[in-house]
């Protein structure tokens, strides 16, 4: 007897196997989008998350500036009368003590360090990296401010107009990197952080 594909068992058994694989094909093409839109929406919020953060370190620059030119100020007024027998920590609460750059950085390391980088728009992430990168000049500068708060500069009254002069070149380098990075930072806020779609701003759609 011989066994025909196209009548009786073979087409049932035929049926039943195309029934099958298109059950699996489907399941695997329903299994890939539903990935691909957790992806997505895992993209979407790291990048609003690193967009919210890039906003509050805008805003810590905009205050630590005010506050540094206030500062110098004052020890300028120190330095042209600088009290007998008192060092710059006796003075301290004359020039109201340095002022140091607290920028965020986690949600930028999360997302430059996790697989949604792929979904992240290359651009976007360009300027996060030159931003991130600047920020690390001013760590470089609270570490001389805490340097110079812990040495013999600071509680000497010998020392006092050196540690003043000192304190000032810190303070004038921390508005000089602020004239120069906050304009980054608007940029990046403009660019991102304003649109039609804010859903999708800055995530490559597949």
């Amino acid at each position: 007897m011989k066994f025909n594909l196209f009548r009786g068992e073979g087409r049932r058994l035929l049926v039943d196997t195309l029934v099958v694989l298109i059950g699996v094909l489907a399941a695997l093409v329903l299994n890939n989008v539903r990935e691909d839109m957790l992806a997505e929406r895992a993209a979407r919020d790291a990048t609003e998350r690193l967009i919210q953060e890039v906003a509050s370190n805008a805003e810590e620059l905009r205050s630590i500036r005010g506050r540094v030119e206030r500062r110098i100020s004052a020890l300028r007024e120190l330095q042209a009368n600088i009290p007998p027998g008192r060092s710059l920590k006796d003075l301290l609460e004359q020039f109201r003590g340095y002022s140091m750059a607290e920028l965020n950085a986690s949600s930028w390391e999360y997302l430059s360090r996790s697989a949604l980088v792929d979904s992240v728009d290359a651009g976007l992430l360009q300027e996060a990296f030159t931003l991130y990168s600047f920020n690390k000049h001013f760590d470089r500068l609270n570490g001389q401010i805490q340097d110079i708060a812990y040495s013999e500069l600071f509680v000497s009254p010998e020392k006092a107009a050196v540690a003043i002069d000192i304190s000032e070149t810190i303070m004038w380098q921390q508005l000089l990197w602020i004239e120069e990075l906050l304009p980054k930072y608007e940029q990046f806020l403009d660019r991102y952080s304003v649109a039609e779609r804010p859903e999708e701003v800055g995530v490559v759609r597949r």
